[in-house]
């Protein structure tokens, strides 16, 4: 499935399902949380896995990895449904992306407090001011 990100590029979405049988409802609900964070990254590609471990409870894992320029994002989450482990997932995405976001902000601030924007040396030369 694709889907347009906000550079207008298509962001595929795989999606692999381990111990349950695949429904066009989780392929929807996936589509539409991964949609909601094109917004806030320029994702080339999510890849989420959905899975059903029996034998574990809470037994919905939900692992999603997020394809974007530098470091991609990871997240997992358990929950009792499907639902609830994707949406922890997702929150979980949005906090690292935001995270990462405010932490670039910072950085140009306090470079630019300090004179060490481009094209700007904070160097005086000896004589002039």
């Amino acid at each position: 499935m694709k889907s347009n990100n906000k550079d207008g590029n298509r962001m595929s979405i795989v999606l692999r399902y381990r111990g349950l049988k695949p429904r066009p409802v989780w392929q929807a609900l996936v589509e539409a949380q991964m949609r909601k964070l094109q917004h806030l990254a320029a994702i080339a590609s999510a890849r989420v896995n959905l899975e059903w471990q029996h034998e574990i409870k809470p037994a919905f894992l939900v692992l999603a990895s997020l394809e974007v320029p530098g470091p991609d994002f990871h997240a997992e989450a358990r929950d009792h449904t499907i639902q609830a482990a994707l949406l922890k997932v997702v929150n979980n995405l949005k906090r690292q992306i935001r995270s990462r976001k405010n932490r670039r902000l910072d950085k140009r601030k306090t470079n630019s407090q300090l004179g060490l924007l481009p094209g700007h040396s904070p160097v005086v030369v000896a004589g002039r001011a």
